[in-house]
């Protein structure tokens, strides 16, 4: 009998450690935005170093392959006037004359060069200090959103993209070299707006490519701040 109970103790002491742990709120994420391009030669150094910050448990790590280096010889295939515009969104917010790569954002609220690691990291760090609300629960054919705004509204982005991928490069200021790239955004598609509280969206995870990274990030309207991100797979 003391056997039994015994066992039936730890099992239900294992049970509730497993709701616990399926109830907690996943790890923060801070979000590095790299704007790069294969026709740039200041670009690789700070491809490589978005590579080591894609191995971050708390970071998603994306690089955007803008179209405007392909007048020099050497058409990106990652490259998108969509990630163009969204780094000129970005410089509109940063009061830039001009856009450039290498260049990441961190969170939507710093951005430095692209192979400026020190200053990086310590937005990293300081984005990650920052608290959050924000959890997600992820169902076979949606996601449940919720989470406080203290003003304004925001924009619940998906974001699909290739882990890493090597090119060979023949023509441009890089020609001859094989670049490997890390995080590579494929697509980047806005689920829909969102003024806080509970909020779902259709997402059937079956449509998902298996072969490509997929994350969701929630991002400020008005000042641009990315407030969280959380991985689907």
């Amino acid at each position: 009998m003391i056997k039994i109970t015994y066992i039936f103790l730890t099992l239900t002491i294992f049970i509730f450690q497993g709701m616990s742990e399926a109830g907690a709120e996943a790890k923060r994420l801070s979000v590095v935005e790299l704007f790069t391009s294969q026709g740039c030669s200041s670009c690789p150094p700070a491809d490589m170093f978005l590579g080591e910050l894609a191995m971050r448990s708390d970071v998603l790590a994306l690089a955007y392959h803008v179209d405007y280096w392909d007048y020099i010889g050497w058409d990106d295939v990652f490259a998108k006037p969509q990630f163009t515009q969204r780094q000129r969104t970005y410089a509109q917010k940063f009061d830039l004359r001009y856009i450039y790569t290498p260049q990441m954002v961190v969170a939507g609220k710093v951005e430095n060069s692209g192979t400026k690691r020190r200053p990086i990291i310590k937005a990293i760090e300081n984005d990650l200090a920052q608290s959050s609300t924000l959890s997600l629960d992820v169902q076979p054919n949606n996601i449940t959103l919720k989470g406080d705004i203290t003003k304004g509204s925001a924009n619940v982005y998906r974001v699909s993209f290739h882990k890493e991928v090597k090119t060979d490069v023949r023509r441009g200021e890089n020609r001859g070299k094989t670049l490997t790239d890390y995080h590579v955004v494929d697509d980047l598609s806005l689920l829909g707006p969102w003024q806080g509280g509970v909020i779902q969206f259709d997402l059937a995870q079956n449509d998902l490519d298996p072969e490509l990274g997929h994350a969701i990030f929630i991002q400020l309207k008005d000042d641009l701040r990315i407030l969280g991100a959380f991985y689907l797979n």
